[in-house]
């Protein structure tokens, strides 16, 4: 219970983090045009076409009130799935906690071929559930990254084009803070499920292995060997969640934001 207790109070703390930075994006975002002096009569706050006259009451107003719902709606589904996945992989990385301290605990007793069995079904019971919540969310972890580093990019641009410190700056750096954090935990879970895994070799010769029998360390030696690769989360196999790919999405949001200032530098 001890190993399981941080990881809840993180799960509620995580979830917490994002339902408030996704409020904050979302509200300054909703509210910034009728805020913004310099911006034309009948704002909206993203640009739409519809089939009738905006700028005429009570179409702008059901039309605002409209796009406001469709903002907090988006933003509570993204913190809904971010918060699921993270909490997917938590759960993954303690299991892992929980598998070592049982192997750590290990002695030479009577049914130290039963506990050891034991273990080792635990350790396929959580490659297996690792494996299908790769399944669940390969696609959601791709084009997240995909369009977090495009957002990024784009984002940091528009922070060198708006007025600064203007309500139009303050809900852009609430949400180019919104993406940052939210792909950084990504890579950061992802990142601890792989650590964790890792940790299973050591946690074996942690325990009174030496004192065991013959046929005992015959199977610790079959464990250790299936246990060499650790267990990373990845999106389409195409790249894992880690903190070296979070530096990588960095330096692709950067150069998008290079490339698009240039370009428009030059114009």
């Amino acid at each position: 219970m001890a190993l399981i207790k941080p990881t809840l109070k993180l799960c509620k703390i995580i979830y917490e983090v994002l339902l408030l930075m996704a409020s904050f994006a979302a509200l300054f975002w909703s509210v910034f045009p009728v805020m913004d002096n310099s911006i034309a009569d009948y704002p909206l706050p993203y640009f739409a076409w519809y089939p009738y006259d905006t700028k005429t009451s009570p179409f702008y107003e059901v039309t605002y009130a409209y796009q406001i719902m469709c903002t907090f709606f988006t933003a509570m589904t993204s913190v809904c799935i971010d918060t699921l996945i993270a909490s997917l992989n938590m759960y993954v990385g303690t299991q892992f906690d929980l598998l070592c301290d049982d192997l750590r605990n290990l002695r030479d007793e009577e049914d130290v071929n039963k506990k050891l069995i034991s273990c080792i079904k635990h350790h396929k019971e959580i490659l297996s559930f690792a494996t299908n919540c790769n399944k669940f969310f390969n696609w959601i972890l791709f084009l997240q990254f995909f369009m977090s580093a495009i957002s990024l990019g784009l984002t940091m641009f528009q922070l060198t084009v708006v007025p600064s410190f203007s309500n139009e700056f303050y809900s852009l750096v609430f949400y180019f803070n919104a993406v940052f954090v939210e792909i950084f935990m990504y890579c950061w879970f992802g990142n601890e499920v792989e650590v964790k895994s890792s940790k299973i070799i050591y946690a074996v010769f942690e325990c009174d292995w030496f004192q065991m029998s013959h046929q005992t360390k015959k199977v610790m030696i079959f464990f250790v060997s299936r246990c060499q690769k650790p267990v990373k989360v990845s999106a389409l196999n195409l790249f894992y969640l880690s903190l070296e790919t979070f530096v990588k999405i960095l330096r692709t949001a950067w150069s998008y934001f290079a490339l698009v200032y240039q370009v428009t530098s030059r114009n």
